[in-house]
């Protein structure tokens, strides 16, 4: 008489830790869903710091001349083509259209301005006496405020802060080129990069703002 009560209340227990090991194996597995795309986010900003690594290196290695015009010419062309690589990254894995329009801009305007910074640089041998030096302080402000920065994930919102900073790295730059430079062209180019960059800063900042950051 004994059994059936007993094989009855062992069928529930089986029944019970059956359900909660489906319940714990569903809850395990939910995260791998989503980890591929978190993990893919972070390694795009990640990609973008590491671009602004390498421009820095090629930045350091240039062989400042004394010629302050071809000096900043050279720096710009480095400092261009590491928009232009972050832009890329952009491109390739952002999501919003705003940026992505931005990226594809910034990639257009500067690769024409390196083409231009290149001709001038072919066309001025340098020339040292009588000239003021071209400073990195700029360059080296902009990547260590890079550096400190802390990469959120989202691809959208580390190039807009990042590009923010380069933008106004540029801008200190081309300042400096206004008050140093002694070409027409130079000073010309400086002027048009601040309007340009700030201009783009300004739309940096104003969608941070709007995505909560």
């Amino acid at each position: 008489m004994t059994i059936r009560p007993i094989s009855a209340m062992l069928t529930l227990i089986l029944l019970s830790y059956l359900l909660s090991g489906c319940e714990n194996q569903s809850k395990t597995l939910a995260p791998a869903v989503t980890a591929p795309k978190t993990e893919a986010h972070s390694q795009h900003g990640k990609h973008m710091m590491d671009d602004m690594d390498a421009m820095m290196q090629r930045t350091k290695a240039l062989k400042m001349t004394g010629d302050f015009d071809v000096d900043f010419a050279n720096m710009m062309i480095e400092h261009h083509q590491g928009a232009i690589d972050m832009s890329k990254v952009e491109l390739e894995a952002g999501t919003d259209a705003e940026m992505k329009t931005m990226a594809q801009q910034i990639i257009t305007a500067q690769q024409a301005e390196i083409a231009t910074l290149r001709t001038f640089v072919q066309n001025h041998p340098a020339k040292a006496a009588n000239q003021q030096s071209m400073h990195g302080n700029s360059m080296e402000t902009m990547h260590n405020q890079m550096k400190s920065m802390a990469m959120s994930g989202k691809v959208d919102h580390d190039f807009a802060s990042m590009m923010k900073v380069h933008h106004q790295g540029a801008v200190a730059m081309a300042q400096e080129a206004l008050i140093k430079g002694k070409h027409a062209e130079i000073k010309q180019m400086a002027q048009q990069m601040i309007a340009d960059q700030q201009r783009e800063i300004a739309v940096f900042q104003t969608w941070l703002g709007k995505n909560g950051h």
